[in-house]
């Protein structure tokens, strides 16, 4: 199953709605005002009547609790009415703690949403810095522990408070890049990044093509 993973930002009295500009992916256009940068996604790599799931990440504020029910979920549900999918929602708690003890119960509580064959896709937008850790790391653990798990994309979101602009960015190739360059350590390859490099023009060419 397609399964589309955000933060809930905390954010007060709602967040940011611009239109989200793509930045090296032209695929990720989506030509509606949200607060949501994986809404670009899901309108992006889901077909029409397409089951799938999203789920939010959110710790106990009272911001993030409005932020979604009053922004978040309506944008949510807007999408799927228009692409007719079957969506179901799911949601995962953090403490506000932020320590090592409550960071590893958020990564066990995503680990366990992941099943052989799925597909994922994460926005790293929201959160506070531990966040997107925890999900680089339960998807890390998904690729590698689960059957024929794909990471579909995983893209981060941008708005300029001076120019009022907003920007996504598909930083998939990080999640595989970060791969490469740990089978190249234990490889004992100098100058990874020369390797990564060559490897990525190489893509770049065949796309092209």
């Amino acid at each position: 199953m397609k399964k589309f993973f955000t933060s809930v930002s905390y954010q007060k009295d709602g967040t940011e709605q611009p239109i989200y500009e793509p930045v090296g992916n032209a695929k990720l256009v989506y030509e509606k005002r949200h607060s949501l940068p994986i809404l670009n996604v899901i309108s992006n790599c889901t077909e029409t009547g397409e089951k799938i799931e999203v789920i939010f990440i959110m710790g106990n504020s009272e911001d993030a609790r409005n932020n979604l029910e009053k922004y978040l979920l309506p944008q949510l549900d807007e999408l799927v009415k228009e692409r007719s999918l079957e969506c179901s929602v799911k949601y995962v708690l953090y403490s506000d703690a932020y320590d090592i003890t409550s960071m590893l119960a958020l990564y066990g509580e995503l680990i366990r949403l992941y099943e052989d064959n799925d597909e994922i896709y994460s926005c790293l937008t929201y959160g506070t810095k531990p966040i997107p850790l925890v999900q680089m790391m339960s998807m890390r653990y998904a690729y590698h522990a689960k059957k024929n798990v794909f990471i579909g994309m995983i893209v981060y979101g941008r708005f300029d408070h001076t120019t009022k602009k907003a920007y996504i960015y598909d930083i998939t190739s990080m999640f595989y890049m970060d791969e490469l360059s740990e089978r190249f350590c234990r490889m004992g390859i100098e100058n990874p990044e020369e390797k990564i490099a060559g490897m990525i023009s190489a893509t770049e060419g065949e796309d092209n093509e």
